[in-house]
């Protein structure tokens, strides 16, 4: 007797992928299963498994793998296929591990270390550093670095890459953790994986959209004082992700071009930074 049983779990499975534009579906040609993945989104979108499939009267000719990374706009990528056994014995695929999802490949690991940003402002301003890395107020193993400049200062890319998410409508902050999702922000990714963020811009203050390619030094944003904000000030970090239950990105420090531009250097807090590029 020849039969396949997709638990109801293959179903959440599939519709919740679907919120995130990922597509899950599978086909049986022959004596085997595969399942594929699409996605629709801009970025790249790594799937953790808790585990591994549970199967019965079915090989895996090849091991299952428990995070897989689906390139962005791609289609049937295919995640994992299953072999009947043995034709003549009922066979299933019983059930397919809960998961967790992330923007971003979270497997990554080499990026452009040696990669020079501009100062995320426009030519000719020079701007303070008033928290650097692993500051102490909120930046407390944190590779971010806050940059003081009065509401309204137009910010430029640092670097070229693709808007992958932005929040505008915000108009609230306090200095305090509690307001920390009040914020308005632009992600940027880059070619090399890595993600950036600008922070805390004023309300309607972002001037990009999703999708855009942006290039350096292009404005994308008008700096503020929304979310956990002691000030006016913009908030930039770069980031790696990562598929770890309490932080979903590593925060990494970057190189910046200072002064005419001859020179790429570590920023340090409380240090003035001029932008003659």
């Amino acid at each position: 007797m020849k039969r396949i049983l997709i638990f109801t779990l293959l179903l959440s499975f599939i519709n919740l992928f679907s919120q995130k534009n990922i597509k899950i579906y599978h086909e049986k040609k022959g004596d085997t299963v595969i399942f594929y993945a699409d996605n629709q989104e801009i970025y790249p979108m790594s799937v953790v498994f808790s585990g591994q499939p549970e199967l019965e009267n079915m090989k895996t000719p090849e091991t299952f793998k428990i995070t897989q990374v689906i390139p962005a706009k791609s289609l049937k990528n295919r995640i994992a296929y299953f072999v009947i056994a043995d034709k003549k014995k009922k066979w299933a695929v019983k059930q397919i591990p809960g998961y967790l999802m992330y923007i971003g490949d979270v497997t990554l690991k080499d990026y452009d270390r040696d990669y020079q940003y501009d100062l995320p402002f426009k030519k000719g301003k020079s701007i303070n550093v008033f928290q650097g890395y692993d500051g102490v107020f909120s930046h407390q193993n944190e590779n971010s670095l806050d940059f003081k400049m009065p509401e309204g200062t137009e910010i430029t890319a640092s670097r070229e890459g693709v808007v992958t998410d932005l929040v505008k409508h915000n108009n609230t902050g306090c200095p305090s953790k509690s307001c920390a999702d009040q914020g308005n922000y632009i992600t940027i990714m880059h070619s090399d994986g890595t993600f950036a963020q600008y922070y805390h811009l004023q309300q309607n203050g972002v001037k990009v959209n999703i999708g855009d390619h942006v290039k350096k030094g292009d404005i994308i944003g008008l700096s503020g004082n929304t979310g956990w904000s002691s000030g006016p000030h913009l908030h930039f970090m770069c980031y790696l992700p990562k598929a770890e239950k309490d932080n979903a990105r590593e925060t990494i420090k970057t190189l910046f071009r200072t002064g005419k531009g001859d020179k790429a250097e570590y920023l340090l807090q409380k240090k003035n930074y001029s932008k003659e590029y």
